[in-house]
């Protein structure tokens, strides 16, 4: 009985609520032609469809489906079915193909008679020492034994057991060779060696005289030029200080010696090693029969011309200043005396002429 007083107060309440009208479903609008009317169209079709029909009846065969615009795809080949492949069809596919770079070369497959011969490679070009352009010039434009760059002196490496000094007599032509002791003239170059001895005969040379003087050894006052404080300016003392114009100078050179010692043992193997670097290139020349009875610088530049050495050229003697003196005004060589020779002459020219009392000192030492 509840439940029915409920239902029945409920009622005219649900009654007094007006029902929402139902909304009818959507329909998608037909999209206006662009360009020209719906009436032209159909009539277009209505028009197409009875030449058609005449078309299929005179020809007695049933019109086919209508085919869709866009062509239909073929379905792609599994893997299994390439697997499956006929082997002709591989062999064929073999043989279109391009050679691998496998393949043996052209030159492999020509007969034997059409095959070029293999390229050798160039041989290393050998040594060669030339002067440069303006000693070449000057050589050319005196008549002077130095190497032109069209015609340059090739040195040949020789070894320790094969090198060897050329003779020469007064006129310059080639008489016999010496073969070379390899104790004096067979020995391996040591460069820091050859450095050392270098630097020691040329530290020697320097004289060591310069000086300067300190603060304690200028002339003038030792007072304070003005007070420390109240001038304004940088504190000062002396005027002979090292910051001042006139004053002493600080950390300056004082005479010392710049000798650097070698031992004698050493200095010797030195000057072994560079004769030895030169008989190697075969630039030694002994010349018999050089003896002057007064200087003649025109004797020696023929006798050097004629010999067609390569240029500076050293020419050692043993206590003949004729031959030394004959020599000191030719631009392209010097002189030096057996007993006092040094390794930086050695090394500084190219081409060495020994005297035969000389060749006796340098052989006997």
């Amino acid at each position: 009985m509840a439940d029915e007083k409920d239902t029945s107060k409920n009622a005219p309440e649900a009654a007094d609520k007006p029902a929402k009208p139902a909304r009818a479903p959507r329909k998608s609008a037909a999209k206006p032609a662009a360009d020209k009317p719906a009436a032209s169209r159909s009539a277009r079709s209505a028009a197409k469809e009875p030449a058609k029909d005449e078309a299929t009846a005179a020809s007695g065969a049933q019109a086919p489906e209508a085919e869709s615009p866009v062509a239909a795809k073929p379905p792609r080949r599994r893997a299994k079915a390439a697997a499956e492949a006929p082997k002709a069809t591989v062999e064929a596919a073999e043989a279109t193909a391009e050679p691998e770079a496998t393949a043996e070369p052209e030159s492999a497959q020509a007969p034997a008679a059409e095959r070029k011969p293999a390229r050798k490679r160039a041989a290393a070009p050998k040594a060669r020492v030339a002067t440069g352009k303006a000693e070449a010039a000057t050589a050319k434009a005196h008549g002077k034994p130095v190497a032109d760059e069209e015609a340059e002196h090739e040195v040949v490496r020789r070894a320790p057991d094969e090198r060897v000094a050329m003779v020469v007599d007064a006129a310059g032509k080639q008489l016999e060779e010496i073969k070379l002791s390899p104790e004096r003239f067979g020995l391996t170059a040591d460069v820091n060696l050859l450095h050392l001895a270098v630097r020691a005969e040329q530290a020697a040379r320097r004289r060591g005289t310069a000086s300067t003087r300190t603060r304690g050894e200028i002339s003038g006052s030792t007072a304070k030029l003005y007070r420390q404080k109240g001038t304004g300016r940088a504190r000062a003392g002396s005027i002979k200080s090292p910051t001042r114009s006139g004053g002493g100078t600080a950390f300056g050179p004082k005479p010392r010696s710049y000798e650097i010692k070698v031992n004698r043992k050493a200095a010797r193997k030195a000057l072994a090693m560079a004769l030895s670097d030169r008989a190697e290139g075969g630039t030694i020349y002994v010349a018999r029969g050089l003896e002057l009875d007064e200087p003649s610088t025109a004797t020696v530049n023929e006798l050097l011309v004629t010999m067609d050495i390569m240029a500076p050229v050293l020419v050692v003697t043993d206590d003949e200043p004729v031959v030394a003196k004959s020599v000191r005004n030719l631009w392209f060589a010097e002189s030096g005396e057996a007993r006092r020779l040094s390794v930086e002459q050695v090394l500084r020219n190219r081409s060495i002429v020994v005297t035969e009392k000389a060749f006796s000192v340098l052989t006997g030492a």
